[in-house]
């Protein structure tokens, strides 16, 4: 790793965000704490819920609303955390807490500095909730994975500070190849593979490829009405996480990475993950993520169904080639640090001189 903290001894971090196995805040606590940073979390989610636990008639009324409960008494614990002593409050997409939690927080402690963290664009107000709303002016640092949201005309329109661009990031340890056995090839491996929630412009796309003769394997929430559409579409209807993800990317032969249009993604999450697992990775193509994976290089690009189809078509018979390529991809993610800890760093890094023990 060629960078490293500048503070003076690592940092007490309370983090605040969702602590389930699958949620990448877990990944990035246990990066922070690789660092010897001593880390309290502060759930969001009531224990035992996920991802795939059904929301209730209230909570899908108030997220209408942009009023999200906070059924974990999150607001409450900040409190309590920060009571007991802390140098930053680690907000991961945290979004309903109040602004007075947040001042609350700083009349205890006038040297905490509040950090936003999240993976998503933050400019589309369906995306804020009211809570976040009065709280924009108040993070000392607010960081994000969308490059244009730091534009002037973006976040800091809205009265954000210091906002930080970050390219999204991995766990290594996790996202990694994996030498699949002939039952794993069987059950997570395809010619082709998607993982990732269901979007009609990504159903379009993976059906094109199947009507195109090509096999595709689909994991994912919210797919449940293309099961049986079409014999080269196998949706498996369910998602795979951490160790099924990265079987999954090892088993087969291309990995898709579809861009959140809505988003206005550049990159994702799965943009880095997939090259980390060494996977053969065709993704949407853009500036941003041709900078960091050269084309033919690293990865492979479409900017349309018929260039994917072509592209697809190719690259499933050059069985030598693409596992280079794919091996390539994981040097070059570890080579650009594009990994949670050194993210963790370039943050900690960034923050504000009112912190003493961090080095202007």
């Amino acid at each position: 790793m060629t960078i490293s903290l500048r503070t003076g001894k690592p940092p007490r971090i309370i983090v605040v965000g969702q602590t389930f196995e699958e949620s990448r805040t877990v990944q990035r606590v246990n990066a922070m704490r690789s660092l010897a940073c001593p880390v309290s979390c502060v759930p969001t989610v009531p224990a035992g819920l996920n991802y795939e636990s059904p929301p209730s008639l209230v909570q899908r009324i108030r997220y209408r609303l942009r009023r999200p409960a906070d059924p974990a008494r999150a607001n409450k614990a900040i409190i309590h955390e920060v009571q007991r002593g802390a140098d930053i409050l680690w907000l991961d997409a945290a979004d309903m807490i109040h602004a007075s939690t947040l001042h609350r927080a700083k009349k205890i402690n006038q040297d905490l500095v509040i950090v936003w963290y999240c993976e998503d664009d933050m400019l589309n107000p369906r995306l804020r909730t009211k809570q976040l709303d009065g709280s924009l002016s108040l993070f000392d640092l607010w960081v994000t994975t969308k490059s244009f949201n730091a534009a002037p005309e973006e976040l800091p329109s809205l009265g954000v500070k210091n906002v930080m661009f970050v390219n999204n990031s991995c766990d290594p340890a996790l996202h990694r190849p994996i030498e699949v056995s002939e039952e794993d090839k069987k059950n997570f491996g395809s010619p082709v593979s998607f993982i990732g929630s269901f979007e009609e412009p990504r159903a379009q796309s993976v059906m094109h490829l199947a009507q195109s003769g090509i096999s595709v394997r689909v994991w994912g929430n919210g797919w449940s009405q293309w099961v049986g559409r079409h014999p080269n579409l196998n949706i498996e209807n369910r998602p795979a996480y951490n160790e099924e993800f990265a079987k999954v990317i090892s088993a087969s032969a291309i990995n898709l990475c579809f861009l959140r249009h809505a988003n206005r993604d550049l990159q994702t999450c799965r943009s880095i993950e997939i090259p980390a697992c060494a996977g053969f990775m065709v993704h949407e193509r853009n500036s941003e993520i041709t900078s960091l994976f050269r084309e033919e290089k690293e990865a492979v690009y479409f900017s349309s169904d018929e260039e994917l189809a072509r592209v697809c078509s190719f690259w499933i018979g050059n069985d030598q080639t693409r596992r280079h390529i794919g091996e390539t991809a994981r040097k070059r993610t570890l080579d650009l640090e594009l990994i949670h800890v050194s993210n963790i760093i370039r943050i900690i890094n960034a923050l504000p001189a009112q912190r003493s023990d961090v080095t202007p």
